[in-house]
Protein backbone atom coordinates (compact mmCIF):
# COMPACT_ATOMS: atom_id res chain seq x y z
CA UNK A 1 0.00 0.00 0.00
CA UNK A 2 1.32 3.34 -1.01
CA UNK A 3 2.07 5.71 2.11
CA UNK A 4 2.29 9.78 1.17
CA UNK A 5 4.04 11.86 3.54
CA UNK A 6 2.95 15.24 3.70
CA UNK A 7 5.04 18.15 4.85
CA UNK A 8 2.91 21.05 6.17
CA UNK A 9 -0.88 20.97 7.48
CA UNK A 10 -1.51 24.19 6.36
CA UNK A 11 -4.88 24.43 3.13
CA UNK A 12 -2.67 22.91 0.79
CA UNK A 13 -1.45 19.68 2.73
CA UNK A 14 -4.23 19.01 4.62
CA UNK A 15 -6.57 19.37 0.73
CA UNK A 16 -4.05 17.13 -0.31
CA UNK A 17 -4.04 14.68 2.51
CA UNK A 18 -8.15 14.75 2.78
CA UNK A 19 -7.54 13.63 -1.05
CA UNK A 20 -5.24 10.72 -0.40
CA UNK A 21 -7.14 9.53 2.49
CA UNK A 22 -10.40 9.44 0.80
CA UNK A 23 -8.92 7.19 -2.33
CA UNK A 24 -7.77 5.26 0.49
CA UNK A 25 -4.31 5.91 0.01
CA UNK A 26 -2.41 6.21 3.64
CA UNK A 27 -1.03 9.17 4.59
CA UNK A 28 1.27 10.63 7.54
CA UNK A 29 0.81 14.53 8.17
CA UNK A 30 3.88 16.29 9.42
CA UNK A 31 3.41 19.76 10.88
CA UNK A 32 6.03 21.71 12.63
CA UNK A 33 4.18 23.88 15.24
CA UNK A 34 3.03 22.29 18.66
CA UNK A 35 -0.86 22.43 16.82
CA UNK A 36 -2.05 23.58 13.53
CA UNK A 37 -1.37 27.62 13.54
CA UNK A 38 -4.37 29.80 13.78
CA UNK A 39 -2.51 32.88 13.28
CA UNK A 40 -4.20 35.12 10.79
CA UNK A 41 -3.36 34.33 7.37
CA UNK A 42 -5.28 34.67 4.42
CA UNK A 43 -8.76 34.57 4.69
CA UNK A 44 -10.21 34.87 1.16
CA UNK A 45 -12.18 31.91 -0.60
CA UNK A 46 -13.29 32.36 -4.20
CA UNK A 47 -15.93 30.77 -5.91
CA UNK A 48 -14.04 27.88 -8.16
CA UNK A 49 -11.84 26.64 -4.49
CA UNK A 50 -15.53 27.24 -2.21
CA UNK A 51 -16.41 24.48 -5.71
CA UNK A 52 -13.38 22.04 -4.99
CA UNK A 53 -13.86 21.97 -1.11
CA UNK A 54 -17.19 20.74 -1.89
CA UNK A 55 -16.00 17.52 -1.92
CA UNK A 56 -15.05 17.17 1.56
CA UNK A 57 -18.43 18.81 3.26
CA UNK A 58 -16.74 21.39 5.01
CA UNK A 59 -18.58 24.31 2.58
CA UNK A 60 -21.63 24.80 4.84
CA UNK A 61 -19.40 25.38 8.24
CA UNK A 62 -17.00 27.66 6.55
CA UNK A 63 -20.21 29.49 5.42
CA UNK A 64 -21.83 29.49 8.79
CA UNK A 65 -18.24 30.70 10.45
CA UNK A 66 -17.35 32.88 7.76
CA UNK A 67 -19.17 35.83 5.66
CA UNK A 68 -20.23 35.76 2.19
CA UNK A 69 -18.94 38.69 0.38
CA UNK A 70 -20.87 39.01 -3.32
CA UNK A 71 -19.37 42.52 -4.27
CA UNK A 72 -15.93 44.06 -4.13
CA UNK A 73 -14.70 47.72 -4.56
CA UNK A 74 -12.22 49.41 -6.20
CA UNK A 75 -11.36 52.57 -4.27
CA UNK A 76 -9.49 55.77 -4.32
CA UNK A 77 -8.36 57.16 -1.07
CA UNK A 78 -10.03 60.54 -1.66
CA UNK A 79 -12.48 60.12 -4.37
CA UNK A 80 -14.11 56.68 -2.89
CA UNK A 81 -15.81 54.36 -5.26
CA UNK A 82 -13.98 53.61 -8.42
CA UNK A 83 -15.89 50.22 -9.61
CA UNK A 84 -17.99 47.96 -8.13
CA UNK A 85 -17.35 44.09 -9.03
CA UNK A 86 -20.49 41.88 -8.65
CA UNK A 87 -19.85 38.29 -8.61
CA UNK A 88 -23.29 37.64 -9.12
CA UNK A 89 -22.62 37.32 -12.82
CA UNK A 90 -21.07 34.10 -11.82
CA UNK A 91 -24.28 32.12 -10.96
CA UNK A 92 -24.82 29.69 -13.79
CA UNK A 93 -20.77 29.09 -13.49
CA UNK A 94 -20.65 28.01 -9.97
CA UNK A 95 -22.11 27.18 -6.75
CA UNK A 96 -21.00 29.98 -5.03
CA UNK A 97 -21.04 33.18 -6.93
CA UNK A 98 -19.20 35.36 -4.06
CA UNK A 99 -16.19 35.74 -2.04
CA UNK A 100 -16.28 33.58 1.25
CA UNK A 101 -14.63 35.67 4.41
CA UNK A 102 -13.07 32.89 6.53
CA UNK A 103 -9.63 32.49 8.42
CA UNK A 104 -7.58 29.65 6.47
CA UNK A 105 -6.84 28.00 10.13
CA UNK A 106 -10.94 27.28 10.45
CA UNK A 107 -10.96 25.28 7.22
CA UNK A 108 -7.80 22.85 8.14
CA UNK A 109 -8.89 22.41 11.38
CA UNK A 110 -12.14 21.08 9.59
CA UNK A 111 -10.44 19.28 7.38
CA UNK A 112 -8.37 17.66 10.60
CA UNK A 113 -11.50 16.77 12.51
CA UNK A 114 -12.89 14.90 9.45
CA UNK A 115 -9.84 12.76 8.80
CA UNK A 116 -9.95 12.17 12.63
CA UNK A 117 -11.82 9.02 12.22
CA UNK A 118 -9.76 7.63 9.34
CA UNK A 119 -7.34 4.79 10.53
CA UNK A 120 -4.82 5.92 7.61
CA UNK A 121 -4.29 8.89 8.50
CA UNK A 122 -1.88 9.86 11.28
CA UNK A 123 -1.10 13.35 12.20
CA UNK A 124 1.91 14.47 13.89
CA UNK A 125 2.34 17.99 15.15
CA UNK A 126 5.77 19.49 16.50
CA UNK A 127 7.52 17.21 13.39
CA UNK A 128 9.84 19.56 11.69
CA UNK A 129 11.45 18.46 8.36
CA UNK A 130 15.11 18.54 8.71
CA UNK A 131 16.46 16.68 6.00
CA UNK A 132 15.02 14.38 2.95
CA UNK A 133 16.72 11.66 0.98
CA UNK A 134 14.88 9.28 -1.92
CA UNK A 135 15.57 6.22 -3.65
CA UNK A 136 13.69 4.00 -6.70
CA UNK A 137 11.71 2.83 -4.29
CA UNK A 138 10.50 5.63 -1.79
CA UNK A 139 11.54 8.77 0.44
CA UNK A 140 13.20 9.08 3.83
CA UNK A 141 11.92 12.27 6.00
CA UNK A 142 14.18 12.78 9.00
CA UNK A 143 12.91 14.92 11.53
CA UNK A 144 14.63 17.53 13.69
CA UNK A 145 13.87 15.30 17.05
CA UNK A 146 16.04 12.88 14.98
CA UNK A 147 12.94 10.46 13.77
CA UNK A 148 12.80 8.93 10.42
CA UNK A 149 10.17 8.41 9.02
CA UNK A 150 9.47 6.05 5.00
CA UNK A 151 7.34 6.84 2.88
CA UNK A 152 6.46 5.87 -0.72
CA UNK A 153 5.92 9.74 -2.02
CA UNK A 154 6.45 13.18 -0.42
CA UNK A 155 4.37 15.86 -0.89
CA UNK A 156 6.31 19.58 0.43
CA UNK A 157 3.33 21.83 1.23
CA UNK A 158 5.67 23.74 4.16
CA UNK A 159 5.54 26.71 2.66
CA UNK A 160 8.01 29.63 1.25
CA UNK A 161 10.75 28.69 3.66
CA UNK A 162 10.14 24.65 2.71
CA UNK A 163 12.44 22.29 4.03
CA UNK A 164 11.44 19.95 1.07
CA UNK A 165 12.57 21.66 -1.44
CA UNK A 166 15.93 23.04 0.09
CA UNK A 167 16.66 19.28 0.92
CA UNK A 168 15.95 18.32 -2.50
CA UNK A 169 18.15 21.60 -4.12
CA UNK A 170 15.11 22.99 -5.66
CA UNK A 171 15.13 26.96 -6.24
CA UNK A 172 12.23 29.07 -5.06
CA UNK A 173 11.70 30.97 -8.49
CA UNK A 174 9.86 34.56 -8.66
CA UNK A 175 11.32 37.72 -7.19
CA UNK A 176 10.96 39.65 -3.95
CA UNK A 177 9.49 42.92 -3.94
CA UNK A 178 11.92 45.21 -1.78
CA UNK A 179 8.92 46.57 0.07
CA UNK A 180 7.79 46.75 4.03
CA UNK A 181 4.09 45.37 4.33
CA UNK A 182 2.62 45.74 7.28
CA UNK A 183 -0.64 43.83 8.26
CA UNK A 184 -3.27 44.24 10.70
CA UNK A 185 -6.05 43.31 12.51
CA UNK A 186 -9.32 45.58 14.11
CA UNK A 187 -12.35 45.38 15.51
CA UNK A 188 -13.02 48.61 14.14
CA UNK A 189 -16.46 48.60 12.12
CA UNK A 190 -14.60 50.34 9.33
CA UNK A 191 -18.13 49.74 7.54
CA UNK A 192 -20.25 52.14 9.94
CA UNK A 193 -17.33 54.66 9.14
CA UNK A 194 -17.48 54.84 5.65
CA UNK A 195 -21.41 54.35 4.68
CA UNK A 196 -20.89 53.29 0.92
CA UNK A 197 -17.88 50.40 1.95
CA UNK A 198 -17.46 46.63 0.55
CA UNK A 199 -16.47 43.89 2.91
CA UNK A 200 -14.22 43.65 0.18
CA UNK A 201 -12.40 46.97 -0.76
CA UNK A 202 -8.85 47.69 -2.42
CA UNK A 203 -7.89 51.06 -1.95
CA UNK A 204 -5.84 53.14 -4.80
CA UNK A 205 -3.20 55.85 -2.99
CA UNK A 206 -0.05 56.54 -4.94
CA UNK A 207 2.33 56.36 -1.57
CA UNK A 208 -0.13 54.36 1.34
CA UNK A 209 -2.23 52.03 -0.82
CA UNK A 210 -3.89 49.37 1.09
CA UNK A 211 -7.06 46.91 1.30
CA UNK A 212 -9.57 45.95 3.70
CA UNK A 213 -11.33 42.80 4.12
CA UNK A 214 -13.75 42.08 6.88
CA UNK A 215 -13.97 38.80 8.23
CA UNK A 216 -16.55 37.73 10.58
CA UNK A 217 -15.05 39.04 13.60
CA UNK A 218 -12.83 41.79 12.01
CA UNK A 219 -11.54 43.87 9.74
CA UNK A 220 -7.88 43.26 8.29
CA UNK A 221 -6.04 45.76 6.63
Amino acid sequence: MDHVLVAGAGPVGMVAASCLADAGIKVTILEQSPDLPADLRASTFHPPTLDMLERFGVVPAMIEQGLICPQWQVRDREKGVIATYDLGVLKNDTNHPYRLQCEQWRLTRMLRDRLASNPDVTFQCGACVQDVTQDANGVDVRLENGETLRGTWLIGSDGARSAVRRALGVNFEGMTIPEIYLTLSTSFPFHEAISDLANIAYISDPEEWFVLLRTASLWRL
